[in-house]
């Protein structure tokens, strides 16, 4: 019966560019880094004439920025000139940024995930969707999973049908790719236990998850001493994932962990190798770009805001998109032979950040390091509602008491650690609570900062 549902599932595959696209990214991850440059550079100039030739928004833009000369010709030097895409222009200019060609695609709608509460739609077409399908592929392959090898998904969103209520084609659609749905939106303790009979009955090759779900039941599985089969790999994606959740995942799971990292509007952007240092920018498809503060590129190893132009995209060109993540360029060259750019790190949201009076900038990082081997906590959420006032919500954790009962002298050395950083005049207030839903995108997020 597995051989019959890859059979079909390629069968299906051949109707579009999938595997084709597939083979040519298979042979680009090779390429030395002058080709790389020189391909990006091709592809990104196609995008712009069909831009500037198709997209009213952007003839006007390219052509006030520099790219776009009055002959017709690309300017490549002058793209940093160009204005961000935004989220709220996106909005603003729905009609504007719509090829005029739409007729002769297969286009669709579709809906930022809203991780900030501010979704967007936007066109996207059966070309990227062909694109898309063969980077997760390959990103796959990365981490020993082949096409159609059975596939856990430990996923959901409020935009996405629940798990136990899709139609029958889709029910079909999973059984043939070799999928089985876990819902990351209902982790309660017995659905938890489901969880891990259906992982260990299911025995899959890669568990495919958002960062927070799979690292809560991995904690969850380690609380209870329960046993879990070891798939060949777990992808997390949809979140930071600190060192810390890496290594409980991997202990518990007995496994090793592949990051990836995309969203809804440019799908996958990077992925680790084998090598796990870093994550690989797919260059052909994405061009990347990580801005500071003052709006200078940043090199590598200094943080800035994440911004994407996506190649694969005519229906609604997204061209340096602010896609609202922070991150940090790698320097020395990956291990494995790919010449493809690499993030060190995806750092966040922006508004993961916190920032204190005086403009300085707190890594999230430093106030989820205050909560983790906490065993009296199950989940903590940091919120900055001004310059000099945080709330830390915490759900305790059920089933371990505080051995010493000095859960007050816990909370402040927190208290103390974060006036340390934001100044001793912040106001740190606890409020526990039951439950910390996360965001409508499904992502859970650890801090957040409401200044901005």
């Amino acid at each position: 019966m597995g051989a019959l549902k890859k059979f079909i599932f390629k069968k299906k595959l051949n109707t579009g560019n999938t595997l084709k696209y597939l083979e040519q990214l298979q042979s680009w991850q090779w390429l030395d880094i002058e080709r790389v440059r020189d391909m990006q550079k091709h592809r990104l100039t196609d995008l712009l004439l069909h831009a500037y030739k198709n997209v009213p928004y952007y003839h006007k833009v390219l052509k006030e920025s520099g790219v776009i000369s009055v002959q017709g010709k690309v300017d490549l030097t002058s793209f940093h000139n160009m204005p961000f895409l935004t989220k709220d222009i996106l909005r603003e200019n729905f009609d504007e940024l719509k090829s005029d060609d739409l007729n002769s695609r297969k286009w669709y709608l579709n809906t930022s995930g809203g991780s900030t509460g501010e979704p967007a739609q936007f066109i996207q077409d059966k070309e990227y969707d062909d694109w898309s399908q063969a980077i997760k592929f390959l990103d796959d392959q990365w981490s020993g999973r082949e096409i159609n090898d059975r596939q856990i998904r430990l996923w959901g969103s409020e935009r996405d049908l629940l798990v136990g209520q899709e139609t029958l084609k889709v029910r079909l659609g999973r059984y043939i790719r070799n999928e089985k749905m876990l819902n990351a939106f209902q982790m309660t303790p017995k659905l938890m236990e489901d969880y891990v009979n259906i992982i260990n009955d299911f025995k899959p090759v890669q568990i495919l998850s958002y960062v927070e779900s799979i690292y809560e039941l991995a904690r969850y599985i380690e609380r209870n001493k329960l046993v879990v089969h070891s798939p060949k790999s777990i992808m997390t994606s949809a979140g930071t994932l600190y060192p810390d959740m890496r290594q409980t995942i991997e202990r518990v799971f007995r496994t090793v962990v592949f990051n990836r990292y995309g969203s809804r509007e440019v799908g996958d952007i990077a992925c680790e190798c084998e090598n796990h240092h870093g994550l690989h920018v797919s260059p052909l498809t994405h061009y990347v770009e990580i801005i500071k503060n003052d709006g200078r590129l940043a090199a590598p190893g200094e943080m800035g805001e994440i911004v994407i132009t996506l190649l694969i995209n005519k229906a609604m060109p997204l061209i340096r998109y602010r896609i609202g993540d922070t991150g940090v360029w790698e320097e020395q060259p990956c291990k494995c032979g790919r010449h493809w750019p690499r993030l060190k790190k995806i750092t966040g949201r922006v508004s993961d950040h916190f920032i204190t009076k005086d403009g300085s900038v707190v890594h999230g990082e430093f106030f989820t390091r205050l909560l983790y081997h906490k065993e009296w906590v199950n989940k903590f959420q940091f919120l900055q509602m001004d310059y000099n006032q945080i709330v830390l919500k915490i759900v305790l954790q059920e089933d371990i008491k505080d051995p010493e009962n000095n859960l007050n002298s816990h909370l402040e050395l927190i208290r103390k650690d974060i006036q340390f950083v934001m100044g001793k005049e912040c106001n740190v207030k606890f409020e526990f609570t039951n439950h910390i839903p996360p965001s409508a995108s499904g992502k859970y997020r650890y801090t957040i900062s409401h200044i901005r």
